[in-house]
């Protein structure tokens, strides 16, 4: 393990920020995502210095470009031997200092009140320990609109308020509770997610929404929506308390009914009249990537095939 770090300043004591790439579709590193997500956290509307930490597997490290220090001059680069982007996140948690830490993947942007309006939240509400906000796609097109909903509304309240999920594209979280409950070994970053949830709402954890920190992620075409749900079906099927293949209609039906009854409630937020015939039709695809992935899960795969989720 190597640790890079810009000579001009170091962590500062209350904030900063990790940023890890979970998806990655090409064999040779770009460095592209982590170049946007700098930029944006530059642009970030708060008075409080804060630093990065941009933690990477070792493979990488000979790529690794300098200008993303002119980007960000707070800049911390952190190589490791992990392959997993769930124990990567883990690692650049050791590397800060401050009472706060955010942790982003590299291909969610945050707007540029995200770090301002979620440390206001852990500020005045001591008994928060994980505050996070809305994710889209964008609504630029009906595409995005659409898969938006589908994809990111799990955990919108609509409004702010305690809840009982938070976004692992971007949380803002208080060290204490990152060093208490490190991301345990699992086939996809979504389950081990999942196994990390659960522990922190059993030992009475709580979490924060507020919909005006809003993270933009990347979305690529119908290859990049398979292999999302096809993620989301291994860890529903995973995580059951009966692994079974008769189990599967009960869980896609439980999927389906999740998702039409977000798009009912936050349709108006997200969607345009004319964009629901669309939403239907990928309200019905959607579940068979899902189902692809609860039979890798039904078989015991320890990688789910051709995935770019690391």
């Amino acid at each position: 393990m190597s640790v890079h770090m810009s000579e001009a300043r170091h962590l500062p004591p209350s904030l900063s920020v990790v940023v890890v790439s979970d998806y990655e579709e090409r064999a040779e590193k770009t460095w592209n995502t982590e170049r946007q997500i700098l930029k944006a956290l530059a642009d970030q509307e708060i008075a409080e210095p804060f630093a990065v930490v941009l933690v990477e597997n070792s493979r990488a490290s000979d790529s690794f470009p300098d200008d993303l220090y002119q980007i960000f001059p707070r800049l911390s680069i952190v190589f490791g031997d992990e392959s997993q982007s769930a124990k990567l996140k883990d690692r650049g948690v050791m590397h800060c200092q401050g009472e706060w830490v955010a942790v982003f993947e590299a291909d969610c942007l945050p707007n540029r009140q995200w770090l301002r309006v979620l440390s206001d939240v852990l500020r005045q509400r001591p008994e928060i320990s994980i505050a996070g906000g809305r994710t889209t796609y964008g609504n630029e097109s009906m595409y995005r609109r659409c898969l938006g909903i589908l994809d990111r509304s799990f955990d919108d309240l609509g409004h702010a308020g305690e809840t009982i999920h938070v976004s692992n594209n971007g949380a803002l979280y208080r060290r204490s509770v990152l060093q208490k409950f490190p991301y345990q070994e699992a086939v996809t970053p979504f389950q081990s997610t999942r196994i990390r949830m659960v522990q922190m709402r059993n030992a009475g954890i709580k979490f924060w929404f507020d919909p005006q920190a809003v993270m933009r992620h990347e979305i690529g075409g119908w290859d990049f929506v398979r292999d999302f749900r096809r993620n989301t079906g291994y860890v529903a099927l995973a995580s059951h308390s009966k692994q079974k293949s008769s189990e599967i209609p009960r869980l896609i039906w439980r999927s389906l009914a999740k998702a039409c009854a977000d798009c009912l409630r936050l349709g108006p937020q997200y969607l345009k009249w004319y964009d629901w015939p669309l939403l239907l039709l990928l309200l019905f695809l959607t579940r068979f990537p899902e189902i692809r992935g609860m039979q890798d899960a039904l078989q015991g795969r320890d990688k789910i095939p051709n995935s770019a989720y690391r």
